[in-house]
């Protein structure tokens, strides 16, 4: 076969796979299924009890979920009330403000920071707005610690009862106040002791002309909190149940006690209510006269959606979709440039999470309510309560489900028959519709996951006691496979419990299936493994003790389904209020359309100016201003946030154009080369700590503490040392000295604390441990309950230790290593006794195992805070953080508690260009623009805006103590990082200091696992690393006697 037969046939099948493959293509979008059929499934909020439950919680209604407390009352036969409101008079209740109940309650009026009204500023044109002393007239005063107001109620009617109130937000950090609420002195339900109060808020700068960037990308609009005094009625933050709270009041006198954290805020207006019960649709119509006649006829009215009035969260946003036929207000297609043209995605799943708009109609009449919507989770329905003016019309707009569609779908609201709903509205006036995220009929499916979950963590736990299983490195269980333990001797209840779960996950795999409208979610495989894994042990009871770990590895599959059945996002394009019969058109694109924009977009992605100018605001007249250049090694979302705020504030204030290059990956290896070649950055952001000292030693960095307080373009432009002594922890600079000069400065900072079970250690009856000390106390009952400490064995993990017995890396002038000193040998020997005394796990997955309950403690950074918030909602108001245990010292002739540990995150660098033209050189320039990006105020709004736009899985981790106040943790989280910050310490670098990790792992490893001499090991670590070190100093001109930090050496 010549070549030219060779390559016909190359291209032929070529030709044929591509073909092939546009038809497999074809096909699957000719048979997507975009129609959303309505379905039926019994929804109710009572729940049945389980049989893990104690007697003793099945007759105290504080331990039992409000679901179950509902059943007991259904069976009791309570009715509710339904009598006028009972207001409560402020002038007979009582309590105190502050965490320790010092402070006197005072009305809103009365403390001096709002005598003259609330005061706040309106972003969308910087106006002051004030909510005056007259309209908070009455309303007591809501600190940001705890707050109690206590106060009796005279109930004339026994019944069932709801509670309302009015609350006013005040500024703050961007969280929900929360509410404890008792009756006699004790909870009515358990979810008594977690309820809320949500902020609101708004949107501005949405108008495309007037805020789009350079290529006609339409840049996110903006949030900000909406202010006022708004009404609610108790029910679940996170919209597990379809109605508000009812709990149950004799006749008589009760004394009620509210506890108010986290948020400060005003009240006024407590009132116990009758229950609201919503008429059926059918009495619904009756109620407001429908007739065939009165049903709307005219032309259907569209209302986009990607602008609401207001989101109760930060992170419900308008986002971004280029469908062909998603619409928005402008005439721009969304495929060629980026448009805000939709609203919720993946951010909007969170149940509780409450949407609101406006619209206008024309004409009284009956209409049906429509929208174009896309589920975002596969096979997943969403579940929302709909209010119309504020309430909700029927009960079948309760939990609405809003079916799986796969794509875009659009629909009328309808019944399972198919048949739309009607809805009355008043001409000539401006209506509202509500969506609140519910969690739909799964609230049942959720309760029995979690206390199946809990029942196993127990089962688990005796286990290990019964075979004394042993631990690997990485956490697992071994247990001897050649041993008959007989389980049923020890636990006799074992073969009932397991039949239990058995019935219990696959009744609650049925509901999922059935729930979503016979689709079987990804999450929902979980639960069918768990029901399999039982079943094989209900056959075969010896299983079990040797298959601890699938044990433990389903019950981490239960726990991601335990968040997906919470989450079920959705995205929103538009509300029709249409006439009968309405047939929505262009609602999804077919394939050729899909086809033409994924090209439009393919070939524009070659586009480079599409991406260099990004997020610089069209209109600012930039000509004649100085540019600076700006590495950031970002996302693109990050990148694009930071790009908006410098063209909104640094930009115009300061006179400097800003060009900020994202780079993949790390930055750090662009630097030295382009700096060699002359065509370096003017700046770097996001450089690790460790890169600046070796740029620093190479002459490639330009020196910060240089820059003192001056102004540029009329703009106060802050000194280094103003900065650092105003904003910044002193520790955090210490990495960045070199010969007497600071070369980075500090941008992000993270945080370790102490994590515990409290659950747990209330069943153990231990403290959580304030030291070292206590936590060798607490180890003989956590290892005979099978429970473990969780601490990873690493370099780092001596770091604290090292610190608290007053040691240090290096000597004072960074010229030896400082492991050679007796402290730093009793640290050493105290860090590898974890492992060779106290049997502490190597490396175990302290996530997981501390939602199973085998690692009730441990020590862990913020990573692990952002993943117990996210990932583990079985865990809320199980667990606590404290500072770090620490070591006992007297310093300064008192004797401390010292929890010194590091918290070392990235810095920002200004690129030495004295190698280049004098008017390439940028220096005041670039410092102007790193003192007004490191400042509070924009660190605290890039923090905002990233926890809005990724969540709090990405919650930013500024180095700026005062940014640092402003994000959303709950005061006593920040007090405690607070605390902890307090113990910051940072060690310098130096050079040869790779060699200091190196050799430590090293004489670890000899120590723990090997066996070895401590003290041996550690000496001739110190050995090769001083060695190293005089290597270096000797490449760099430094001599023997000379100082790596300091211009002149400096006294021990």
């Amino acid at each position: 076969m010549n070549k030219k037969k060779k390559k016909i046939i190359r291209y032929s099948v070529i030709i044929g796979v591509i073909v092939v493959a546009l038809a497999v293509v074809v096909v699957l979008y000719a048979t997507r299924d975009t129609s959303a059929l309505q379905y039926n499934v019994e929804n109710r909020d009572e729940m049945e009890f389980n049989p893990y439950i104690t007697n003793e919680e099945r007759l105290d209604n504080s331990f039992l979920e409000y679901g179950k407390v509902l059943t007991k009352y259904s069976k009791n036969g309570y009715t509710y009330y339904s009598g006028e409101p009972i207001s409560v008079d402020f002038e007979t209740v009582s309590g105190s403000d502050g965490s320790d109940g010092s402070s006197p309650l005072q009305y809103l009026n009365e403390v001096e920071k709002y005598k003259d009204g609330f005061k706040y500023t309106d972003g969308a044109d910087g106006s002051e707005k004030v909510i005056t002393p007259e309209e908070n007239e009455g309303a007591l005063y809501v600190s940001g610690t705890t707050t109690t107001l206590r106060f009796n109620v005279s109930v004339e009617t026994a019944g069932l009862y709801s509670l309302s109130l009015e609350y006013l937000m005040l500024d703050g950090r961007d969280s929900d106040m929360l509410i404890n609420f008792t009756i006699d002195g004790k909870l009515p339900f358990l979810e008594a002791s977690n309820m809320s109060l949500k902020r609101m808020y708004g949107f501005y700068d949405y108008e495309y002309e007037s805020n789009k960037d350079v290529v006609g990308n339409q840049i996110r609009p903006k949030s900000q909190e909406i202010y006022g005094w708004q009404s609610t009625v108790l029910s679940n933050p996170d919209g597990l149940y379809k109605n508000p709270y009812r709990f149950y009041l004799q006749r008589g006198t009760h004394e009620i006690v509210l506890t108010f954290t986290r948020e400060a805020g005003a009240i006024r207006n407590i009132q116990f209510i009758a229950p609201v019960v919503n008429p059926s649709y059918e009495e619904y119509k009756a109620q407001n006269g429908f007739s065939e006649d009165a049903v709307y006829q005219g032309d259907a009215i569209k209302k986009e959606l990607e602008v609401p009035d207001y989101a109760t969260s930060l992170n419900i946003r308008m986002e971004s979709d280029n469908d062909y036929y998603t619409s928005s207000e402008t005439n721009m297609d969304p495929f060629r440039v980026t448009l805000f043209n939709v609203f919720g995605g993946e951010q909007w799943g969170s149940g509780g999470d409450t949407v609101q708009w406006s619209f206008y109609v024309e004409e009284s009449g009956w209409y049906e309510l429509g929208f174009r919507y896309r589920s975002q989770a596969t096979y997943v329905s969403s579940f929302k309560e709909i209010r119309i003016d504020g309430a909700v019309p029927f009960a079948e707009m309760e939990e609405y489900c809003f079916p799986y569609a796969e794509g875009w779908t659009a629909s009328s609201l309808i019944d399972e028959n198919q048949n739309p709903y009607y809805f009355y509205l008043e001409g000539g006036q401006t209506h509202t519709i509500t969506l609140i995220n519910k969690v739909g009929p799964l609230r049942h499916s959720l309760q029995r996951i979690e206390e199946s979950m809990d029942s196993i963590s127990t089962l688990v736990n005796q286990i290990v006691k019964i075979t004394a299983s042993a631990r690997t490195s990485s956490g697992g269980y071994v247990v001897d496979k050649n041993r008959d333990y007989d389980l049923q001797l020890y636990i006799p209840t074992i073969q009932e419990d397991i039949k239990i779960y058995v019935d219990v996950f696959s009744q609650c795999y049925d509901d999922i299936v059935t729930i979503n409208g016979g689709k079987v979610t990804s999450y929902a495989s979980a639960v069918k493994v768990a029901e399999e894994l039982f079943r094989d042990f209900d056959e075969n009871l010896e299983e079990v003790a040797i298959s601890l770990n699938d044990i433990t590895n389903a019950q981490t599959g239960l726990s991601n389904t335990m968040v997906s059945i919470k989450q079920q996002p959705i995205t929103v394009d538009y509300m029709m209020l249409a006439p009968n019969g309405y047939d929505y058109p262009n609602v999804s694109s077919n394939f050729w359309q899909s086809f033409y924009v994924s090209a439009v977009r393919f070939f524009s992605s070659f586009d480079n100016s599409k991406y260099e100018n990004a997020g610089a605001r069209e209109g600012l007249d930039t000509d004649g201003m100085p540019e600076i250049e700006v590495y950031v090694s970002r996302g693109r979302e990050h990148v694009d946030i930071m790009r908006n705020l410098v063209s909104e504030q640094f930009t115009p204030d300061y006179g400097i154009k800003v060009n900020i290059n994202m780079v993949a990956g790390s930055s750090e290896g662009l630097i030295m080369p382009r700096y060699v070649a002359g065509t370096a950055p003017d700046l770097a952001i996001s450089i690790s700590p460790g890169n600046v000292f070796e740029f620093a030693i190479r002459g490639a960095l330009v020196n910060l503490d240089q820059f003192e307080s001056t102004t540029y373009n009329g703009t106060e432009v802050k000194g280094f040392y103003e900065l650092w002594e105003e904003s910044y922890y002193d520790a955090a600079f210490v990495p960045y000295l070199y010969k007497g000069n600071y070369y980075g400065f500090p941008e992000t900072q993270t945080w370790s604390a102490l994590f515990y079970r409290t659950d747990i250690f209330e069943n153990l009856g231990l403290e959580p441990p304030d030291t070292w000390e206590d936590v060798y106390n607490i180890l003989p009952t956590l290892t005979n309950n099978g429970y473990d400490f969780c601490y990873n064995y690493a370099v780092g993990g001596y770091t604290p230790f090292l610190y608290q017995y007053g040691g240090d890396f290096y000597d004072a002038n960074g010229m030896t290593s400082g492991l050679n000193t007796e402290a730093a040998y009793e640290a050493f020997m105290e860090y590898a006794n974890l492992y060779l005394q106290y049997n502490f796990v190597y490396a175990a997955n302290f996530y997981m195992r501390f939602k199973s309950g085998e690692m009730p403690v441990g020590i862990a950074d913020l990573t692990f805070y952002q993943q117990l918030n996210y990932s583990a909602p079985e865990l809320n108001g199980k667990w606590a953080m404290l500072p770090v245990p620490g070591h006992k010292r007297v310093i300064d002739g008192e004797e401390v508690v010292d929890r010194s540990m590091s918290g070392l995150g990235t810095c920002c660098i200004i690129i030495n260009k004295d190698n280049v033209a004098e008017e390439n050189r940028h220096y005041e320039e670039s410092w102007a623009f790193l003192q007004w990006w490191l400042s509070d105020s924009v660190q605290a709004e890039y923090g905002r805006e990233v926890e809005a736009t990724f969540g709090v899985a990405s919650r930013w981790n500024p180095a700026n103590k005062n940014a640092a106040q402003t994000l959303p943790y709950t005061q006593d989280e920040l007090d405690v990082i607070n605390a902890q910050w307090e113990w910051l310490k940072e060690s310098p670098n130096a050079m040869g200091g790779y060699y200091t990790s190196r050799y430590l792992l090293t004489a670890l490893n000899q120590t723990v696992i090997q066996g070895l001499s401590g003290r041996i090991a550690l000496e001739d670590a110190v050995k090769e690393i001083n060695k190293e070190m005089r290597r270096k100093q000797s490449e760099f001109g430094i001599p023997e006697d000379g100082s790596v930090l300091y211009a002149e050496r400096i006294d021990e």
